[in-house]
Parts: C-alpha cells; sequence; structure tokens
C-alpha cells in the first residue's frame, strides 16, 4: 500500500506498539505518506521516526487526534515532498525535534512544548497555512545545503518562537516576505546566525505600501539585542542593526532592512534636510517600536568597501514631513567587517524608515584681525570637527599655505574682502560656509636716501604712510633706530643697507645693496691760502688699491707727483706755484670690482687777496 493510515477504529489494538519508550524506530519505506487519521500516538525521548514522505495529523474523522512526539521524527523528501501537515483540529505537541525537508502547513494545532524544528531541506522551504493558523515553534533551525532561491525558508504567513525558544539562522536566509517573524524569548541570545558565511545568514523581508515584513524581538534587558537583517534581492547584502534599550522594561522592537534605493519605496533619498549632504542610496532600515516606552540606542552597521563611508543617521517624515531629517549627533565607530554609527538613547520612534547619511560638519569658527594692504604672510586659523577646508579668499590675495587644513597663510593685496572656510568630513560633505570681512590698515612704504663724507654716511628716511617706527640694518653688524641716523663705516665695500618703516602693526622693508666710499669726486679748483678752507687739492683714495696722482704746469712740466694724498699748491721742492690753471693725470683702481677709476683734467689754483 502507498499510505499508512491510523484511525480509531485500530487506536486500541496498535496503541502498545506505537508507545516508543526505548531506543528504538518507525520507519516507513520510500514513497509513504504517513497520514494519522484521529488515532492517540505518543513516541518515546529515545524514538526515532523516518518518514520518507509527507506527514499529515489530521482530524478530519470526527476525532481529536493528539500525536505527541518527544523523540526525533524526520520528515524526508524521497520522490514525495517531505512536509508537515497539520489539519482539521488535530493536534502536533511534545518536546521532541522535527527535521522538515520540505514545507510546514498548520492550519490546526501545534503546542511546541520544549521542542526543536529543524527546517533542513536543500531546496526552497515554506511555512504557511490555509486558514490563517500562525505557528509559533520553540526552538527553530533553519539548516541545508541549497544555494539561491534553495536557501531560503519562506514565510506565507506570521511566525513566532516561543517565550522560552530560540531562533537559529546559521547559514540560511529566513524570508518573511510582508509577514513578520516574531521572536518572544526576550534573552538577547535568542536570535543567532552565522554572520561570516558566504553569504551569511540573515532574515529578510518585503516592502508593501500599508505595512512591511519584519524581524521581531521582545525585549527586557538594557543590553544590546542583533537584528541580523539581510536581503538577496539583487544584491546579496547582510546589514544588521543593533538595538539597546535604554531600561529593562518589556519593550518590542520590529526592524527590516529594504535592500534598494529608498525612492523606490516612496522615500526619496534627494530630499534632505540641510544638516546633511546626502543619504544612502543603497539601502535603508525600517524599525519600529510597537510595544513599550523606553528609549533605544540604534547601531547601523555597514560594509565601507562596497557602501562607501557614512557618519550619520537620518530618518523619514520626522520632524519636517517627507524629507530625511538629521537624527543629530551620531558616533561613527571603524571596525572589522563592519563599520558602524551609533545614535545613543533614541526616543521618537512615531516613524519606521531610517537611513545611513553624510552629516554636514559643524560649521567652522573663522574671526579675522585687520591686516596690512600688500602683505605677506598673513595668518587665520579656523576652529571646528572637519577632517579637512575649503579656504576661499579674494581676487587680489594669494593663499600660499595651508589648503585643506585649519590654518591658512594669505598675502594680501591692496584692497580688503571676504575669506571664507568650510569644514569637510572624511566622506566629503561641506559644512556651511564661515566668513568674515579682513579689513586693511595703511601700510608704510619704506624708501632712503644717503650722502656720504669718506665712510660716514648720513642716511634720510623717505618713508610714505606715516611711519612712527624705524629700524635700521647697515649690514656690518651695526643698527639703529633712529628716523634719519649718521654711520660711519669701518671700512669700504659692498654692503647691504636696510629700513623696516613701521606704523602700527604694519610694516614695509627695503634694502638696498650699496658699495661703500667707492666712488669719489674730482675738484677742479683749490685755494691753498691757509685759512684752513679747501687748502688742498684732494681725492679721497680711502678705497683705492692704486693710487698716482700727477700734477703738470701751463708748459707741460711736470711739477709734483704723490702716491698718497693731494696737492697743497707746491712743487716737489716745496716753492709755491703761482695762481693758475694746471693739468693733473689720475690714477685710480679701486679694491671693489676692481673698478679702474683713472682720469685727467684741469685744476684751478686760486689764492685769496
Amino acid at each position: 500500500m502507498n499510505n499508512i493510515t491510523f484511525s480509531r477504529k485500530i487506536l486500541r489494538r496498535l496503541y502498545a506498539t506505537l508507545v516508543l519508550t526505548g531506543f528504538s524506530a518507525a520507519t516507513l519505506s520510500a514513497q509513504i505518506f504517513f497520514y494519522n487519521n484521529g488515532a492517540q500516538i505518543y513516541t518515546g525521548t529515545t524514538a526515532i521516526i523516518k518518514i520518507n514522505g509527507s506527514f499529515q495529523n489530521d482530524g478530519l474523522s470526527g476525532a481529536t487526534p493528539v500525536f505527541e512526539n518527544n523523540g526525533t521524527m524526520t520528515i524526508s523528501n524521497s520522490g514525495n515532498p517531505g512536509s508537515v501537515f497539520l489539519t482539521h483540529g488535530s493536534t502536533l505537541q511534545g518536546n521532541g525535534t522535527y527535521f522538515v525537508e520540505q514545507d510546514w502547513t498548520n492550519d490546526a494545532a501545534f503546542s511546541a512544548d520544549n521542542s526543536t524544528v529543524n527546517f533542513n531541506g536543500n531546496t526552497q522551504e515554506f511555512i504557511t497555512s490555509t486558514n490563517s493558523t500562525v505557528t509559533t515553534f520553540n526552538n527553530l533551525l533553519l539548516t541545508g545545503t541549497g544555494i539561491g532561491n534553495n536557501r531560503k525558508k519562506t514565510l506565507h504567513i506570521n511566525a513566532k518562537v516561543g517565550a522560552n525558544g530560540a531562533l537559529v539562522i546559521n547559514d540560511r536566509e529566513l524570508e518573511t516576505l510582508t509577514n513578520t517573524m516574531f521572536v518572544l524569548n526576550p534573552s538577547p541570545v535568542s536570535v543567532s546566525n552565522n554572520a561570516i558565511s558566504n553569504p551569511p545568514g540573515f532574515v529578510s523581508s518585503s516592502f508593501n505600501t500599508g505595512g512591511s515584513g519584519y524581524l521581531s524581538r521582545i525585549t527586557n534587558m538594557a543590553t544590546a539585542y542583533v537584528f541580523p537583517t539581510g536581503s538577496s534581492v539583487n544584491t546579496i547584502r547582510y546589514r544588521p542593526v543593533i538595538l539597546t534599550p535604554s531600561l529593562g522594561n518589556l519593550n518590542t522592537f520590529t526592524v527590516r532592512l529594504g535592500n534598494n534605493d529608498a525612492t523606490n519605496d516612496g522615500f526619496n533619498i534627494a530630499s534632505v534636510d540641510t544638516n546633511m549632504c546626502s543619504v544612502n542610496p543603497l539601502y535603508y532600515h525600517e524599525i519600529t517600536h510597537p510595544l513599550g516606552s523606553d528609549n533605544a540606542s540604534i547601531d547601523i552597521l555597514y560594509n565601507l568597501s562596497a557602501d562607501g563611508g557614512w557618519d550619520g543617521i537620518a530618518k523619514w517624515n520626522s520632524t519636517a514631513p517627507n524629507i530625511w531629517n538629521n537624527m543629530g549627533t551620531a558616533v561613527m565607530t571603524t571596525n572589522v567587517p563592519f563599520n558602524d554609527v551609533l545614535k545613543v538613547n533614541w526616543a521618537d520612534f512615531s516613524n519606521s524608515p531610517y537611513i545611513l547619511s553624510r552629516r554636514k560638519p559643524e560649521m567652522p569658527v573663522l574671526a579675522c584681525n585687520s591686516v596690512c594692504a600688500n602683505s605677506p604672510g598673513n595668518s587665520f586659523t579656523a576652529s571646528g570637527s572637519g577632517a579637512t577646508y575649503t579656504w576661499t579668499s579674494p581676487t587680489g590675495t594669494t593663499i600660499t599655505s595651508g589648503q585643506n587644513t585649519n590654518a591658512v597663510t594669505v598675502n594680501w593685496g591692496p584692497a580688503p574682502g571676504p575669506l571664507t572656510v568650510a569644514a569637510v568630513s572624511q566622506w566629503g560633505c561641506s559644512s556651511r560656509a564661515s566668513s568674515c570681512t579682513v579689513n586693511l590698515s595703511a601700510s608704510p612704504v619704506a624708501a632712503f636716501s644717503s650722502a656720504s663724507t669718506e665712510l660716514t654716511y648720513n642716511f634720510s628716511d623717505l618713508s610714505t604712510g606715516t611711519p612712527n617706527e624705524w629700524a635700521w640694518n647697515f649690514g656690518d653688524g651695526a643698527v639703529s633706530n633712529s628716523q634719519n641716523p649718521v654711520h660711519t663705516f669701518a671700512a669700504c665695500g659692498p654692503e647691504k643697507i636696510c629700513l623696516i618703516a613701521k606704523n602700527g602693526f604694519c610694516v614695509d622693508t627695503l634694502c638696498t645693496d650699496m658699495v661703500i666710499d667707492e666712488k669719489f669726486v674730482v675738484p677742479n679748483i683749490f685755494s691753498p691760502d691757509g685759512d684752513g678752507i679747501n687748502d688742498l687739492f684732494y681725492i679721497n683714495y680711502a678705497c683705492l688699491k692704486e693710487y698716482d696722482l700727477t700734477i703738470f704746469d701751463r708748459w707741460g712740466l711736470k711739477i709734483f707727483e704723490t702716491t698718497s694724498g693731494g696737492w697743497d699748491g707746491r712743487n716737489s721742492s716745496g716753492v709755491q706755484m703761482s695762481d693758475g690753471t694746471y693739468y693733473y693725470i689720475l690714477k685710480a683702481v679701486s679694491f671693489v670690482g676692481p673698478a679702474d677709476y683713472s682720469t685727467k683734467g684741469f685744476i684751478s689754483l686760486v689764492r685769496k687777496k
């Protein structure tokens, strides 16, 4: 026969053989459909029942059958689907284990007691009912080796895990569609999965206008509860959420992953408040709080390499309608394999969609001091929380260093203007710009002239812009703060003469290369009459390495020659020469260069009468 049927008529005769109290088994051959039609059946704790086909517990005969399994029942698929059917007022109960290789259809009563139901098939399995009966499991295990859709254990109706049970997902996908998997055990470890398998195990749910599927958990501790949500729609994606209630009261939370652009579900990702740059275009979560009033911390995990970087969480339609609203400061943590963004002690669960966001950093604080017109090296500093900073300065200025940092150096031009800075997060989100006006103070323009008598120089300040402080550096180690200093150099030669003119905090510097006493003047007249005024035909030879002065009378006779000093109007014998015009030849070569200043000309000798 193809089926074995137990009815009320054979109950008393077979009861003794169906109460399996030792290590024994009732094994049914292949292609057999196990059909209990009203019998009362009990199996002991070590009993093993193997069904190569499907199992149906049925009360169609009018009886109220109770099948109590305390051992191990394997409903396998060998030709016929290895499914479970609970129908027509029957009851399946006991503390045993069920290995179900195909579907579970519950239209009657299942008393989970301390049992374990293991959906271990390698093809897609369904948990369903034709009369809206919700199954409450004790321990619900998902195993198998199927891939793709055959990883799925799919709810076509809500299902529950009882107050003492556990949901063990392993590496399978519990697909709830628009239904909800309720876990009524408040233990934080009542839900577990293999998060590192490829692909990992997770609970997936679908969106439907007016209601979505969820994973629901009861909590009664102020500790972390993991919601291992994911999806295999388009891209396989495992993105769990961790909720931590603030208190240990009784609460219920639900979570779903929306594995698509939230815009497709009516939550436009282009509509964000002014505190954000963007939100995650790849996925979002729905989180609800249908029972209890405790706040909870929301921790959303993401994969940096696959999802990009995020540092905030946004919520749809709260507080401003029809946009994503920034939820305020969140804590971002880098970890492996997931980064996470944590919003601590969240209270408003009035709307369900949540999404990762890129928050604008706080607007940096910037204060501008006045600077000097046409001045280099002006420093400006912003304070804020940006990873980098973007600066802008007006036309006529140049940012010479510090761009992308919080401190810049600017060479300022001739006009005042605004300086702006924006903080930029590590994910490229810019804050609102902070701006201040840089006012200018008039800068002096340093200038000077000099006049010399041999090695002594008189310096005259010609600076404009009303400077009131001066700093001179004469290049030979000597300095002065006088406006118009006099300085005698120890030796001739090149020197760099610098003047710093200061007006308040504005300064200007002028440096000029000078050759000290190199040039000299040859007079064209002198009066050697002993009055101490212009008594000598003198040429300053202090800076000359070669010097030879020769004097000739009007007939071309040499009357005087010297290699040092000047001519006092006498010939080489000491005789005074008469007034008149004389001719000279000068050989003069300086130390610097060297430069040859040799020359010749006429000199007039005139004595006062």
